[in-house]
């Protein structure tokens, strides 16, 4: 054992042996000593701790003095919780343990607070600072659903990505968990819950670029959006600048230097740019598309209607919600309908134009709606 730890080891490993392990009682005098000493310790260590920083003069010694010493004072921090979770614990024993738990704490704060730099981040987390981080997570994670809750359905699919994340996180760690993950949840979950940032699908992005928010789901989601758009469009340079476009806007985005969600993958920013490459590589080099053989594809057909992007959202969502198309949803229709929709602005729509027109319902856009449903009562009760 560390020799500056050693006093706090012995009284942890031998001397205050939960129950089950120690049949010795202890008195309140001397639970009351051991408090004091920890307390007396606690100067000790740190004053043993700064004379052990001084005395090493390269970095790479000063590295592994703080990190031993971190990793110490983790496991003995652990010991104790473990001791807290036995069933036959007095609870003045208990008390005890937990004020020594805080003086442990302490210890490793002030190592990670002043010596940052030295610290192994890739360490795990105390169980203690783990189970309050966690339902300090889990607590956000409801307050990020109510948050999103009258929000657009885009916005809403956003946040389930989002919240699955969370949650996932939360049960697959709880047994353990490293700085450097518990921290990422922990930043991304404050930016996210800061300065409405759940209210617009940009904003959103821009926090999940910055913190290289890698996941699989949220990769799809943006690959399935991109997809949409280039479909919505009628020809290949049409395709190509939009594809252009959105890389260009993902790139510009602010990003950490160092961090992400999944270490085991690529970037973000590097799955998007390559997914992007190879689709323009696809249409570059297709034969049909770019004309070079005849295509067998009929030509898209179109349907002029009298409506602005509000009014057609609107009328879709009408259907929908009287039971006009059963099994469907908004989404699932506007991919069957609005590419083929045009009106006197726009030919042909993408299914994330028209969700996002949702915004842009009016008084105007529904009091037309109406008077167009009305004309179709009155035209059916004159057949």
């Amino acid at each position: 054992m560390h020799l500056i730890l050693q006093y706090w080891n012995t009284l942890i490993h031998t001397t205050l042996l939960p129950p089950r392990e120690c049949q010795s009682v202890l008195t309140d005098e001397s639970i009351e000593n051991f408090i004091k000493q920890s307390e007396e310790e606690q100067d000790k260590v740190r004053t043993s701790f700064l004379e052990g920083m001084l005395k090493r003069s390269k970095l790479k010694d000063k590295q592994q003095w703080v990190r031993i010493t971190q990793a110490m004072l983790i496991r003995l921090i652990d010991k104790l919780y473990s001791y807290t979770q036995s069933k036959e614990i007095d609870h003045k024993i208990f008390d005890l343990y937990k004020i020594l738990i805080g003086h442990l704490e302490d210890t490793l704060n002030f190592i990670k607070d002043f010596f940052g730099i030295y610290f192994d981040y890739d360490e795990r987390v105390p169980v203690t600072y783990l189970i309050i981080s966690l339902k300090e997570l889990s607590c956000q994670v409801k307050l990020l659903q109510k948050i999103v809750q009258h929000y657009k359905p885009y916005i809403q699919a956003l946040a389930e990505i989002l919240v699955n994340n969370f949650n996932k996180f939360c049960l697959e760690n709880k047994n353990g968990a490293t700085y450097n993950q518990l921290e990422y949840q922990k930043d991304l979950m404050n930016h996210l819950l800061t300065n409405k940032t759940m209210a617009s699908e940009d904003s959103i992005s821009e926090v999940l670029f910055y913190f290289n928010y890698n996941d699989h789901d949220y990769i799809a989601y943006l690959k399935e959006k991109l997809s949409s758009l280039t479909e919505s469009l009628d020809t290949i340079k049409e395709k190509i600048a939009a594809l252009r476009f959105e890389q260009k806007t993902f790139n510009q985005l602010p990003k950490k230097l160092i961090g992400n969600l999944n270490s085991n993958t690529s970037s973000l920013i590097d799955q998007m740019n390559q997914w992007i490459e190879e689709e323009i590589k696809f249409l570059e080099s297709d034969p049909v598309q770019n004309g070079t053989i005849q295509s067998i594809e009929t030509e898209k057909i179109y349907v002029h209607v009298p409506f602005k992007g509000s009014e057609i959202y609107l009328v879709h969502k009408a259907f929908i919600d009287s039971g006009g198309a059963p099994g469907e949803t908004y989404k699932s229709l506007f991919e069957k309908t609005a590419s083929h929709l045009t009106n006197k602005n726009q030919k042909g729509f993408s299914t994330e134009s028209l969700q996002k027109n949702s915004d842009k319902v009016d008084y105007e856009a529904k009091e037309n709606v109406k008077r167009f449903l009305q004309k179709m009562i009155r035209n059916i009760d004159s057949y």
